[in-house]
């Protein structure tokens, strides 16, 4: 007697079938040439009290209290200087001390210290992975 189960529609043997798709569960994509890109976080200090924000477009101390961290402020205009925090690592790169900072801080701009308040994060830019472990920005 013949064993072969045949689909209906089709004169593939369903065994066959079969064996093809526990085959193709079977195996995994091979990722040992991929690389996770990640951007760094932020780490600012204030006072004694260190955060670490992980980079979204806008201003660093909106940024900072949408992720739930307790950062010091009052006017959001830049001109109390109760947000003032020391950077200890920049991440994505923060913008440029605008006017308001560079009246406020004046030298101890030199120092690391911005006012979350009027620090920019970047646009996100797309990451993509190449393989070979090399990572590009576009």
């Amino acid at each position: 007697m013949n064993r072969r189960a045949w689909t209906v529609g089709s004169l593939i043997p369903g065994s066959i079938i079969q064996k093809r798709t526990i085959q193709k569960q079977l195996t995994k994509p091979d990722t040992s040439d991929r690389q996770i890109c990640t951007r760094n976080n932020i780490i600012v200090q204030q006072h004694e009290n260190r955060f670490e924000i992980q980079p979204e477009e806008g201003k660093l101390l909106d940024v900072a209290l949408s992720q739930g961290k307790a950062l010091q402020h009052k006017c959001r205009k830049g001109t109390c200087g109760l947000c003032t925090v020391k950077i200890i690592e920049d991440g994505p790169g923060l913008s440029e001390p605008n006017e308001k900072e560079q009246k406020k801080l004046k030298k101890t701009l030199n120092n690391g210290l911005r006012l979350a308040c009027q620090a920019e994060i970047p646009l996100l830019e797309k990451q993509t992975c190449r393989l070979n472990s090399e990572s590009r920005y576009t």
